[in-house]
């Protein structure tokens, strides 16, 4: 049998042609992937940020059922509407740790000024350095700082 010399290129720049398609191909394919990859990471960068936004904007409302809750007066400790501002606060702590706030810990911590704000240095029986007193609690997302804690911050023993 005799091959047609005709042919033979026509098969030979068909099949070219078909690598060449099919390697645009994978490369567009490729680039739809990383398109949807970066897509995804934007969107959840998006949301981290306005989770950071809405979180510090309730934390003024936290603040006050904290500070509240500190001025109860003692006669009033045990009554039924204290008990359920109580349990309110509570209830609003747990939802917004569970959407990731973490509190800055304080009181007995050394002062970090990534996590801490000092508001004042004090005389006192512990070590320098040493948070004796929170004045204003600071929290965190997704180990990001969005309020510091306001601290006092021991001396140390004055001389």
């Amino acid at each position: 049998m005799k091959k047609d010399k005709k042919i033979d290129p026509q098969i030979t720049e068909l099949e070219q042609k078909i690598g060449e398609l099919t390697a645009g191909w994978q490369r567009t394919q490729a680039d739809f992937v990383n398109y949807k990859s970066k897509a995804a990471e934007e969107r959840a960068k998006y949301f981290r940020s306005a989770n950071i936004n809405l979180l510090y904007d309730l934390l003024p409302v936290l603040d006050n059922f904290q500070l509240a809750a500190k001025h109860v007066p003692a006669n009033l400790e045990n009554d039924n509407w204290a008990q359920g501002i109580k349990q309110i606060e509570k209830q609003f702590e747990d939802i917004l740790s569970q959407e990731g706030l973490e509190r800055i810990e304080t009181v007995g911590e050394i002062f970090n000024p990534e996590f801490h704000e000092a508001v004042e240095h004090i005389n006192s029986d512990k070590p320098e350095d040493e948070i004796v007193e929170e004045m204003l609690s600071g929290y965190k997302f997704d180990n990001k700082v969005i309020r510091p804690a306001k601290v006092k911050v021991s001396k140390g023993l004055s001389s």
